[in-house]
Parts: C-alpha cells; sequence; structure tokens
C-alpha cells in the first residue's frame, strides 16, 4: 500500500523541523511504515502549496508547530490547509504531532481537528502508524529497539524535501523529556513525556550515517531540553544532574569519525545544570567547540529574570545561573571560526504573559540584559515571545508594555550586540542567499539561528555567496557580496562599498572595464581606492 506523508512542519519548545530543517518525526513515521512493509511517500505542506497532489489510499498529516515562530520561508500548515486536505482525500485519514494532542493553533487559541480525522494518534505517531498497519489500534510510544530501526528506515525521505541536500538540516534527537521532568515549568509540554529516555550514543551515530549517507551534510543535536544533560548522573533525584562530559565526548567522537558533516550545531541547553556544575558544564563547552562548527547557539531557558515569576511557574534558572552560564559559554565559544561566526555562544529566551507578571517584570528583564551587554558579553540570539498556554487557561498580558520591552532591547540590546558579534567588515562564509524582499535580498549561513543577511540591491538568489559586513539592524546585518566584481557590479551594489556613494559609484561604471584595480585611481582619489580594494576584484 502507498501511504502519503505531509509534513505540515514542526515547532516544538525542543524540537524544529521548519524549512530548512527536517524534523526526526517525519523519518521515524516512515520508517515505521515501511517496517510494516509499506512504501511511504514523503512531501511538504509547501510542496501541496505548490500544486503536487497526494497519492495512495492513506494519507498521514504530521503537524506540530505548537511554539509561535517568525519563518523567513517555509511556513507550517494551518487549519484551513487541513481541512481543504481532509475534505479533498478520499482514503483513510490521520492526524499525528503535537498538534494531535494540543490542536492546531488558530491566532492564540488551539483548534481541535480530529473531527476531520478517521484516527488521531494522541502519542507517537509512528508507533500507531506500526500497530495500525499490522491491524491494531494504540496509543503508544516507540520502544527503543524501534526508534534505532525506524530512525534509519525513514532516512532516505530527506532526498524528497524542497531544501534537499545542500541546505537541509537534519533535526537529531538525543533524548525525550526533560530532567525537570517530577515538577517542571508551568507552561512546557517537555515534563508529560516523563522521566528522559537516553538514546545511545551508537545509535545516535548511527541515524546520522544514515543520513549521511543518503546526502545529508548538515545536522543539529537539537532535540532535546538540554544538550548538556546528556545522560546527567542524578536525573529523578535532582533539578539540576551532574553532567557527563565523557557521554558527550563519546557522542561528538562517534560523530566525527563516522559522519562528514559541513554543519554540526547544538541547541537547547539548561542554565541551572549549567551553572550548578560549572567546570564539568566548561568541559562540555570545550568538547562543543573542538567537535561542532562555528556559528553554534547554546539556547538557554532563563524566560523571566524577575523572583517572583521564577517562583510562580517553577522556572529552571535564577538571574544568577544564567549569568553564570552566559559568562562561562562566551569563555570558551567567543573565538571566531573560519565562517566568520564565533564557535559559540548563549542565546537568551524571554517569556511574556506567565503568572505573576507585573510592570516589574519587564523591567527586570531589561536590566538583566542590559548588564550582560555592559559585561561585553555577547548574546547571539534574543527570543522574546508570548507564553503559549497548552490546555490551560491563557494569562492576560499588557500588550503595550510587552511592545515597548521589545522595542527597547532592539533599540538598546540586539544592535549592539550585533555591532559585536559581526562587527563592520566581517567576512561571513557561504551566505545562502533565500529569499527576495522587493528590491532586497535576503539570506542566512546554513546552522542553529544563523544571522539573516541582507544584501541591499537585487540579485540572483539561491546561490551561497561570501559576504563583507557594512550595516547593522536590530535582527539582522546588511552586507554586500564578498570579492565584489567591480566590472559587473551593479549600480546599487557599487553604492555599498566603504566611502563610494553614488556620485563616485557613477564615476566607476562609466569607466570600466578595468583591467587592474589600480586603474580606478582615474575615477576616485587614491585613498578611497586604498579603502576599496580588499572588498573588490576584476
Amino acid at each position: 500500500m502507498l501511504i502519503t506523508l505531509l509534513d505540515g512542519y514542526t515547532d516544538e519548545p525542543s524540537c524544529l523541523g521548519v524549512p530548512p530543517y527536517i524534523a526526526p518525526y517525519p523519518r521515524y513515521i516512515a520508517g515505521a511504515i515501511k517496517d510494516a512493509g509499506h512504501e511511504c511517500q514523503y512531501m511538504t505542506i509547501d510542496d501541496w502549496r505548490n500544486g503536487k497532489e497526494l497519492s495512495g489510499s492513506l494519507l498521514v498529516i504530521l503537524a506540530g508547530a505548537i511554539v509561535p515562530g517568525r519563518y523567513l520561508r517555509g511556513m507550517p500548515i494551518s487549519f484551513n490547509e487541513i481541512r481543504a486536505i481532509t475534505q479533498a482525500f478520499k482514503g483513510i485519514k490521520i492526524l499525528t504531532g503535537a498538534s494531535a494532542k494540543y490542536g492546531i493553533k488558530v491566532g492564540n487559541e488551539f483548534i481541535k481537528a480530529d473531527f476531520l480525522f478517521d484516527y488521531v494518534a494522541k502519542e507517537d505517531g509512528d508507533a500507531f502508524l506500526y500497530d495500525f498497519l499490522n491491524g491494531d489500534i494504540c496509543q503508544r510510544r516507540r520502544k527503543m529497539d524501534e526508534w534505532q530501526r525506524w530512525s534509519i528506515k525513514g532516512s532516505s525521505i530527506v532526498c524528497s524535501h524542497p531544501d534537499y541536500p545542500e541546505t537541509l538540516i537534519a533535526e537529531i534527537e538525543t533524548y525525550r523529556g526533560c530532567v525537570r521532568y517530577i515538577k517542571g515549568c508551568s507552561f512546557c509540554m517537555e515534563p508529560s513525556f516523563g522521566k528522559p529516555l537516553m538514546r545511545k550514543e551508537e545509535d545516535i551515530v548511527k541515524e546520522m550515517r544514515a543520513l549521511n549517507k543518503q546526502g545529508v551534510k548538515n545536522f543539529r543535536l537539537g532535540c532535546q531540553s538540554c544538550f548538556f544533560s546528556y545522560k546527567a548522573k542524578g536525573i529523578g533525584r535532582s533539578d539540576v544532574p551532574e553532567p557527563n562530559p565523557d557521554a558527550i565526548k563519546r557522542l561528538l567522537e562517534g560523530i566525527k569519525k563516522n559522519v562528514d558533516a559541513k554543519v554540526l550545531h547544538i541547541d537547547n541547553a539548561n542554565p541551572a545544570v549549567i551553572a550548578a556544575h560549572i567546570e564539568k558544564a566548561r568541559k562540555i563547552a570545550e568538547l562543543i567547540v573542538h567537535y561542532c562548527t562555528p556559528g553554534n547557539t547554546a539556547a538557554l531557558g532563563m524566560e523571566s529574570a524577575d523572583e517572583n515569576v521564577i517562583k510562580m511557574n517553577n522556572l529552571n534558572a535564577t538571574p544568577q545561573q544564567v549569568f553564570d552560564a552566559v559568562e562561562m559559554i562566551n569563555d570558551v565559544g567567543k573565538e571566531r571560526g573560519e565562517n566568520g561566526m564565533p564557535y559559540l555562544l548563549p542565546g537568551i529566551n524571554i517569556l511574556a504573559g506567565l503568572k505573576g507578571e507585573r510592570k516589574e517584570t519587564y523591567a527586570k528583564n531589561f536590566s538583566f540584559l542590559e548588564d550582560i551587554l555592559n559585561k561585553n558579553l555577547l548574546l547571539r540570539r534574543i527570543n522574546i515571545r508570548q507564553v503559549v498556554w497548552l490546555g490551560k487557561k491563557r494569562q492576560r498580558i499588557n500588550k503595550e508594555s510587552f511592545k515597548r520591552f521589545k522595542r527597547k532591547v532592539n533599540e538598546y540590546i540586539n544592535k549592539k550586540m550585533l555591532q559585536k558579534i559581526a562587527p563592520f567588515g566581517t567576512l561571513l562564509s557561504s551566505v545562502f542567499l533565500e529569499v527576495r524582499i522587493g528590491k532586497k535580498v535576503f539570506g542566512r549561513q546554513i546552522g542553529s539561528y544563523p544571522l539573516l543577511v541582507c544584501l541591499p540591491y537585487e540579485r540572483k538568489i539561491n546561490e551561497f555567496v561570501n559576504v563583507k559586513i557594512i550595516d547593522h539592524g536590530y535582527r539582522s546585518v546588511t552586507g554586500i557580496e564578498y570579492p565584489l566584481n567591480i566590472n559587473k557590479a551593479s549600480m546599487k551594489a557599487m553604492e555599498c562599498l566603504p566611502s563610494i556613494g553614488i556620485k563616485r559609484a557613477r564615476r566607476i561604471i562609466a569607466n570600466r572595464p578595468f583591467k587592474r584595480i589600480d586603474e580606478i585611481k582615474k575615477c576616485v582619489d587614491k585613498d578611497v581606492v586604498e579603502k576599496i580594494s580588499d572588498w573588490i576584484c576584476l
């Protein structure tokens, strides 16, 4: 039987599957389908939007975007799209993913879509499909042997992803659940998975090797609540178990020896675990710098710097613990790597709308970020969003205070951070130009939370270029191709060169082509030529 798996994209607290990422869940589902002896056709919601038809007699829709995000390209499947797809499809329809459990996000609410489907897999969709295809209906989680088997059997579907092969990033799951599973943060879904279930290092490496053989070169060890807690000691006895550098070294060494990874990044980290075991966490950070690729970000779940909010929501870290984690990661990882970015920097997540929030909360959050900036510490990413209360009554939020806080962070923190992380003249290599908006082009390096780079002129997209930074915004940087071909560059691109401007650009264009760089001196002053000589080519 031919089964169509429609990937509506995943965006969960610990897992990302929106392009250029592919989450592990569709790969597991495809593996389970194949393991049951059936054929799987994988396609994304963007394929459907572009006119690709659904085939087969059974349709599986994976939907799991429960965290609000801002996306440069692919958008998660919407409720209206699910309704249109299910009404048109004549065969059996099954819904899986986090949206099967919590509903489809519409505005600030979650709407159940069960009535549009024949079956809804509220636990692991891969396990449900495997049982269903073997004549049983069961809501359960996958077993460890199934996890290992299906992660490999489903690896071939990556070849059908629109970003395959060069820009695709495979999200890799190291374990499920959270070390704070007994009583986790008030808003989070991770504790619902129970005690963390850790994968073996060799199983993770085998999965990555299988993906590597299919042509995947970019990986993120991101589908976990805290990378530093992988195989930690004392889980269940403490909210801050002792990190296990030896296990992480075995994992990263295994990847290095067996996988040809062009990009290898991590994602989440618990600042309380890091601060409580700072020296062991430092060893892990050093391993990340040694084995992973530059441009890496450890996203720290601070959520709030207000002690009152921390207590009411049982948040995982105090402001001092977060600061200690930020300081240590900077100390180990702020050196610049070969792609132009620091090896490893921390990120900060801040949530608005938590229980106990007040006007002072925003002031405390800003003061914390300002203190980091004033101590000359770097944050690659400050993610400020409204909390999503899964299955719980939403807390009221003062929208004006929230907007004012975001604006203040942009104006006084974000721009200054970007100026420190990528100063004027910084060379970023292999920036993939993704979209054209008006007369500008936007691109990113491949990796976890890459800088958004704007080229302020028109040019072809879907290409890799090297870029030199010329300006900074609140959430992005502006740059020009490096080196800029002085004989072929557009007027607008030429204007962006240091000290050139409109008049000099016109003179240069009027006198080209040039055979040698020093011939430009007949158009502009000698000192100007010296300023741009490192930026241009013929």
